[in-house]
């Protein structure tokens, strides 16, 4: 049987991991925007000064349909962004990942409290209570905004090299 401090430890190595997956997420889910988006912009810049010298230039046949191509990579790009909508997934796993965060440091406040002993009993089941809501407002939430096996093994090993200011004394891992 577990202890009410070792709870406590569980919920925040939780909220550790939560974060971290999801900033990783955030930042994985930006970098694709960012590698669509670019060339979608260069395309469409591209395109339209192709497209402009054609239409006041003779064109030889073959040139003709470089435009296309590209119009057409433009749009699979621009679908692309518009179908993943990554700005939001962005937004939304960073949003969650300082939920996150704020739920971790009110359980380490807790966890001072309690070897403080500034709290009753009672008192301490009740914050214990109310911070296990809330974790589990935010995982429901975060099914919203999924994150991959990539973003928990890259939580992992940050946490294991030490990326964090938590050592694994503060958190007894």
């Amino acid at each position: 049987m577990e202890t009410t401090e070792e709870k406590l430890k569980h919920i925040k190595i939780d909220c550790l991991y939560g974060k971290k997956k999801h900033f990783n997420a955030a930042d994985r889910k930006e970098t694709y925007h960012y590698w669509i988006g670019i060339p979608l912009t260069a395309i469409n810049i591209l395109t339209a000064t192709v497209l402009f010298f054609i239409f006041t230039d003779g064109a030889r046949d073959w040139v003709k349909y470089i435009p296309v191509l590209f119009a057409f990579f433009a749009s699979f790009l621009s679908g692309f962004q518009t179908y993943f909508s990554f700005n939001k997934q962005v937004e939304g796993h960073r949003r969650l990942g300082n939920r996150f965060l704020a739920l971790l440091k009110k359980a380490d406040r807790l966890q001072g409290y309690m070897k403080d002993k500034i709290l009753s009993n009672e008192e301490v089941v009740i914050k214990i209570e109310e911070i296990s809501v809330e974790a589990d407002e935010i995982n429901k939430d975060a099914e919203q905004f999924p994150t991959s096996k990539r973003d928990y093994k890259k939580a992992q090993e940050g946490i294991k090299k030490d990326e964090e200011v938590y050592t694994e004394k503060e958190l007894n891992l």
